[in-house]
């Protein structure tokens, strides 16, 4: 069965619930779609409903969480990213709040919601905040990791969903970690996170196919950055796949890590601000099919190759 991510982390807070009495889960009126809607319907008294003020929402939560409560904000991305940005910079970032903000429907797939409700760069808002956690799961084993990292250890956190469900039974391979290898490490690898994980382990079993072995990093944990240089040691070809704008997201991140491997970005493109449209047409049209990105890989390795 396909679930979106986002009611998983919902039903999970909803479950600790019972047993944290300082947790409380604020939502953007978006309850029903985003996954707050569990968290208030088992517990109404810890739930509090901010209508579409995302800025007031993410204040209100700040002087909680100085209060010594356990404060989860949940929105679209879209509009929790942009909307509430200066709010998160000084309430959250500078005020080292330990407020948790869920961002559902992240990345450049927005369905029949079109540009308005996309947020294709929200990872290069916030990962340009300093002190704040940035989290981005790809199936249920992630989220249930990360909301238990989370909840042991509060600090300002972006936790990002993909509006995309994704299957149940059908989750990564291995046990969830902050990093771990969907294949074993190569000369040649993709890295990813989130949904786009999906997409690039699809893509490896196209390259396999063709005769290229290739591995394939999943990254759970984007900030702090933990050991993703040292677990990239000897992989001298670096193919970043990125539910993102290919500026600003995952690949900005490896950049700065000066590793010794070429690096090309595959994501939206930097003048993407989403569009209406079935997840599997924008993912052909801009190259992120797993076919197409295989495609893409090979090309380059091949131009490579005759340099």
């Amino acid at each position: 069965m396909a679930v979106k991510l986002a009611d998983h982390c919902g039903r999970l807070l909803a479950e600790r619930g019972d047993a944290e009495p300082r947790l409380r889960v604020l939502d953007g009126d978006l309850a029903d779609s985003d996954g707050a809607l569990h968290f208030a319907t088992r517990h109404p008294a810890h739930f509090l409903m901010a209508g579409i003020a995302e800025q007031n929402m993410v204040s209100v939560a700040a002087g909680m969480a100085e209060a010594g409560l356990l404060p989860w904000v949940f929105s679209f991305a879209a509009f929790l990213c942009y909307r509430a940005y200066d709010q998160i910079r000084v309430c959250l970032s500078q005020a080292r709040q330990p407020v948790t903000l869920v961002g559902s429907h992240a990345g450049g797939l927005s369905g029949r919601n079109g540009k308005s409700h996309a947020a294709p760069n929200d990872l290069a808002l916030m990962l340009s905040l300093p002190h704040l956690h940035v989290w981005s799961p790809a199936d249920c084993a992630d989220v249930e990791f990360a909301t238990g990292a989370i909840l042991a250890q509060p600090a300002p956190t972006y936790l990002r969903f993909p509006r995309t469900p994704i299957d149940e039974q059908r989750g990564l391979p291995g046990a969830a970690a902050e990093l771990r290898w969907l294949l074993p490490r190569r000369p040649i690898t993709l890295v990813s996170t989130g949904v786009a994980s999906h997409w690039a382990l699809s893509a490896a079993g196209h390259l396999a196919e063709a005769g290229v072995e290739v591995g394939v990093l999943h990254c759970l944990r984007l900030r702090p950055l933990g050991a993703l240089g040292e677990q990239l040691r000897g992989v001298r070809r670096i193919f970043v796949v990125d539910d993102h704008s290919t500026f600003g997201g995952l690949a900005s991140l490896l950049h700065g890590l000066a590793l010794p491997a070429t690096i090309t970005a595959l994501g939206w493109p930097p003048d993407f601000s989403g569009k209406s449209g079935k997840d599997e047409a924008l993912l052909v049209e801009h190259g992120l099919s797993a076919d197409r990105l295989a495609h893409t890989i090979q090309t380059a390795l091949a131009e490579s190759t005759r340099g």
